[in-house]
């Protein structure tokens, strides 16, 4: 069977967002008229001629092509958009979707009426691919898309389906990845860390130090109770928020819910060494009053509450950081600066960084048979593939939402402060959207053939800049630029873990498991005997074999190795 990739939702979300911005930036960059040498005597010809400049590429013909869209704001009436269509001659007439998107897609499926272009999960693909209801791209690109085979290299496996077409596109590989913007998974008040004078921060311990000196001279903040450590916990965000925390400081790897050894075998990762061991930490600076217990069960809204006052110390697990909302109240003092710890004695465990694009996700892009000019559609995305489309998409127009600095794309001030002055717009009012429909780099980190980064949001100018002087002052305290200079050291490893194939009974014993888990979780947090927490944790575990624990791990096992047979 041929391998395959797939878009992840998120992060094509977050790939859109991108896109619009650079194309926006390229609109208004005109260049500076030349200036004009003295007048100097005639002088002689020179005796040999320059070379001609090669021919420019003629311009493609108009043409508009209908494609669907979730985003209700997104629009063709912008720089990105003026500028794509004077370079391809292509214009979008978006259909855009609302109410659940598969859904619309089954019902396009059904009645026959659905657009020329379309973005497509991986599973509607199938239903699609079945009701011959998309085009076979294979002659396609091979007849008129240069540029799109020399994106995947001529190798087209991470494309074709079972059966050896190619029914869609997905976002192409890279030749190298730097994640600048990863950062730690917990997050202290650079205020507090000041106060302490900048102090190590390798251990728990060191943090709960920090915390209980501040608290001690600062109970309160602005009338209200100075907290400890906090995020927000309610529905599956408890899981999201404690399991990330519990995982990273227990060293163990992003593979879904599932912990893969030396010898590749697949454990749910609940009851590996060490993965309590952040939660007992929790159930002993609750009874120190250092915790925020409604952190089990608030709402994000909730927290976000008490961390724009700047009551909160400590954030741990990923997200709830709001250090924006504090800027904009005149707290800025108050913001974040993030650590990566590893329980001692630990090793940090991580996923290679893939050069392919989102693993493990699901979106194509894919022509159907309503498409009036098949040949068209492809040269349009075979011309979004040439570098200078690539960088138009990722960055915008030189000049105005980036200058070139020491051979670096360097985002300007005016973008900056745009995004800053129109943090929940700037994505349609620069046409930040584009991204999935057009098929570009976006992976954290991904950089295109000129060894520049393929977007602005992963480059060092756009974090330097959007960080504020007291957080890059803190971490310069600590001889690191950025978040990602904070990051513990890790052992990598390629684990190719993939859900794909999973089983829907393995869906609904692991919906059950963390059922179970956040059960548990307050329970084992919030005892008041300590003595008690391996039993909780041990009756947890007893429960899940009665589910089928065992069962379970040997299937997520044989699905796992399988799949990296299918590797080599």
């Amino acid at each position: 069977m041929k391998k395959r990739s797939r878009f992840n939702v998120l992060t094509a979300l977050t790939l859109a967002s991108v896109l619009l911005v650079t194309a926006c930036s390229n609109g208004d960059a005109g260049e500076e008229p030349a200036a004009q040498a003295p007048e100097q005597a005639e002088q002689p010809a020179p005796t040999t001629q320059e070379p001609a400049p090669p021919a420019e590429e003629p311009a493609r013909e108009p043409f508009t092509f209908t494609m669907n869209t979730d985003n209700p704001n997104i629009n063709w009436d912008n720089e990105v958009a003026a500028e794509i269509t004077k370079r391809t001659g292509a214009t979008i007439k978006w259909d855009i979707i609302t109410g659940d998107f598969r859904e619309k897609m089954n019902v396009w499926l059904a009645a026959g009426d659905y657009p020329e272009v379309i973005n497509i999960h991986d599973n509607t693909l199938q239903s699609y691919i079945e009701a011959g209801a998309v085009l076979d791209l294979t002659d396609l690109i091979k007849e008129h898309a240069p540029n799109i085979q020399k994106a995947f290299n001529n190798d087209f496996s991470i494309l074709q389906h079972t059966d050896g077409k190619i029914y869609g596109l997905l976002q192409p590989p890279t030749q190298e990845v730097r994640r600048l913007g990863d950062r730690g998974w917990i997050a202290i008040q650079a205020a507090a860390l000041k106060e302490a004078g900048y102090p190590e921060i390798k251990t728990l311990e060191d943090v709960k130090k920090v915390v209980v000196d501040y608290i001690a001279k600062y109970p309160e903040i602005g009338g209200g109770k100075t907290i400890g450590f906090s995020n927000y916990g309610a529905a599956n965000q408890l899981y999201n928020i404690f399991d990330t925390a519990a995982r990273s400081y227990a060293g163990l790897p992003t593979t879904a819910q599932y912990f893969v050894d030396d010898q590749n075998n697949a454990r749910l990762r609940f009851f590996e060494p060490g993965y309590t061991d952040l939660f007992k930490f929790f159930n002993e600076i609750n009874k120190e009053g250092l915790f925020d217990p409604e952190s089990l069960v608030q709402t994000q809204e909730q927290f976000t509450t008490k961390c724009s006052q700047g009551r909160v110390i400590v954030i741990f697990g990923g997200g709830g950081d709001c250090t924006g909302t504090l800027e904009a109240n005149g707290m800025e003092d108050r913001s974040y600066v993030y650590f990566d710890l590893v329980a001692p004695g630990k090793t940090k465990l991580q996923n290679e960084f893939s050069k392919n694009p989102s693993r493990g996700g699901d979106m194509w892009l894919s022509f159907t048979k309503n498409a009036k000019d098949p040949v068209r559609l492809i040269q349009f995305y075979d011309d979004m593939f040439k570098l200078e489309n690539q960088i138009l998409v990722g960055w915008g127009i030189e000049g105005k939402y980036y200058t070139v600095e020491d051979g670096k794309r360097t985002v300007t001030d005016w973008f900056i402060d745009f995004t800053k002055q129109n943090p929940n717009t700037y994505w349609e009012d620069l046409g930040i959207g584009y991204a999935r429909p057009l098929s570009t780099n976006y992976a954290s980190g991904f950089t295109l053939s000129d060894g520049d980064f393929a977007m602005y949001s992963s480059s060092e100018s756009w974090i330097s800049k959007r960080t504020n002087p007291t957080v890059n002052e803190a971490y310069a305290k600590y001889g690191a630029k950025t978040a990602a200079d904070m990051l513990v050291k890790g052992q990598q490893k390629a684990y190719n873990f993939t859900t794909a194939k999973w089983t829907d009974e393995i869906k609904t014993f692991n919906t059950e498991a963390i059922a179970e888990w956040g059960k548990t979780l307050p329970k084992f947090i919030l005892e008041k005997d300590s003595s008690k927490l391996d039993s909780i944790w041990a009756e947890f575990e007893s429960t899940l074999k009665d589910k089928g624990l065992d069962k379970q791990n040997a299937e997520v096992t044989r699905i796992y190795q399988e799949h990296l047979a299918t590797l080599k």
